[in-house]
């Protein structure tokens, strides 16, 4: 537990946070999983009274992966976010967000964001694809309990930032740290793979790809697969 309090009553208080070393069925967005070794990483759920419009709500995972992306530049050089929020150490997966909101009417009520960050994990199953860990890139073991207060700190201090007025700037911040953004790429669209470009991500979250014919495809969240094989653009 962070050091925001419980609210009065059954109420949490705004970036109430809650940690654990261990979860015996990690989730990941979708239908995926998130694997952690026992005491090796940060796994948090935290607590936002948010009530941006819903509409709006991928806002707020511009945000929640700004800070996070912010957050480890204090321990890495080059740390990206890949679309949607997954964050990204030199092509390798060091994180994992999960958002949900509860909505009311037309506005979000609260939401609850869940991060697993891998800090010390030295070793990974098989079958997850591209994962590192803060001491893999660092060659350093950290304390799992000093990098969320870094986290949270972080989040509190560009609390404000998230609003309708400061959209423009936010969405700019996001694209910047887009992983493979400017970059040709091959991409797998409705189970045909083309090469494409990342070029926006729209309001709804919805990621946009143009390919080599200027034909335009809008993808919301396992509409498309990134497959690799880059191509850096001729000027």
């Amino acid at each position: 537990m962070m050091k925001s309090e419980r609210a009065s009553g059954s109420e949490l208080a705004h970036l109430f946070a809650l940690c654990t070393d261990y979860q015996s069925a990690g989730r990941g967005m979708g239908t995926n999983t998130w694997f952690s070794e026992r005491g090796k990483n940060l796994l948090a759920s935290i607590f936002f009274r948010t009530t941006l419009p819903a509409a709006r709500q991928f806002l707020f995972n511009e945000y929640f992966a700004l800070c996070t992306q912010e957050s480890l530049t204090q321990y890495l050089p080059d740390v990206q976010i890949k679309w949607p929020n997954d964050i990204y150490v030199n092509g390798k997966k060091i994180a994992g967000i999960l958002i949900e909101h509860t909505v009311v009417g037309d506005r979000l009520n609260g939401t609850i964001a869940g991060i697993g960050l891998n800090v010390n994990q030295e070793h990974f199953p098989d079958d997850i694809p591209h994962p590192t860990s803060l001491l893999l890139e660092t060659g350093k073991a950290l304390e799992v309990r000093s990098v969320m207060e870094t986290l949270h700190q972080t989040l509190s201090d560009h609390w404000e930032k998230l609003s309708e007025a400061n959209a423009t700037k936010l969405h700019d911040q996001y694209m910047e740290h887009l992983y493979q953004k400017g970059i040709f790429s091959l991409y797998r669209i409705g189970g045909k793979e083309i090469t494409a470009m990342i070029e926006d991500v729209d309001t709804f979250g919805r990621l946009q790809l143009r390919d080599r014919d200027g034909r335009l495809y809008t993808c919301g969240f396992k509409e498309v697969e990134f497959l690799g094989a880059s191509f850096t653009i001729n000027n």
